[in-house]
């Protein structure tokens, strides 16, 4: 009779209903986890770029004092001579910097500008200063950095509705 009971009920397997279950777990475990680790990227994206700026600033100030001036402006994605001499000067005791990142941390570029005008008062009054431009970044990110570092800091230019160049201040000159 336990043999009959054997061939009728054979428990290697799942059950349809068991699987489902289980795949339901599974759905419900990454709908919760996958966004918190979008959220950690794009977090980490933002701390990055807000280090970026961080040492490109320190590398602009030392600059200005061993030189006294500020880099030139950029027009292209390079090296303003925080990692060479760029342009011979006189009092250049660097680098500065070890590199130029050529790319922020959502593939656009940074750009040291010199001299460009920026209402950075809020007095709708264009002040020339030095700052850093991270180009194509997405908002969510920018307003990020916004709250991080202020708003008398940092201003967008070339907004669309997915993206932003966010301009960081240097210095006013």
């Amino acid at each position: 009779m336990f043999g009959l009971l054997d061939l009728r009920r054979d428990k290697r397997g799942f059950t349809l209903v068991e699987l489902l279950v289980v795949i339901a777990i599974i759905g419900v475990l990454a709908a919760i986890i996958i966004p918190s680790a979008f959220k950690a990227v794009e977090k980490g994206k933002v701390a990055a770029a807000e280090a970026d700026y961080k040492a490109i600033k320190a590398a602009a100030l030392n600059y200005y004092t061993d030189v006294g001036e500020w880099p030139e402006h950029q027009t292209a994605n390079s090296d303003p001579g925080f990692t060479t001499n760029v342009g011979n000067k006189t009092g250049w005791n660097g680098p500065y910097l070890e590199r130029w990142k050529e790319k922020n941390p959502w593939g656009g570029d940074y750009k040291f500008q010199n001299g460009t005008y920026i209402d950075w008062g809020g007095t709708d009054s264009k002040d020339p200063a030095v700052y850093l431009k991270l180009t194509g970044v997405p908002l969510s990110a920018a307003n990020k950095i916004v709250s991080d570092l202020g708003d008398s800091v940092v201003k967008f230019t070339n907004e669309t509705s997915t993206t932003t160049d966010v301009n960081i201040l240097i210095a006013l000159k």
